[in-house]
């Protein structure tokens, strides 16, 4: 189970999905959690993502 504050502390430069999955539970092959829970982080605006260069960033 990914947390916030795991997601958070993670992403301490720009990372991009797969980048943070490998950080933060690497034997997990699908991201599908981690997506969900980065999409429900963007809309509480903890994080932000840069549609150009496809990484995730704190807010």
């Amino acid at each position: 189970m990914i947390k916030e504050e795991d997601v958070l502390a993670a992403l301490d430069k720009p990372r991009a999905v797969y980048s943070l999955q490998q950080r933060l539970d690497p034997s997990n092959k699908s991201t599908d959690a981690l997506q969900e829970l980065l999409m429900r982080m963007r809309t509480e605006r903890k994080v932000k993502f840069d549609i150009k260069t496809g990484k995730w960033s704190k807010a």
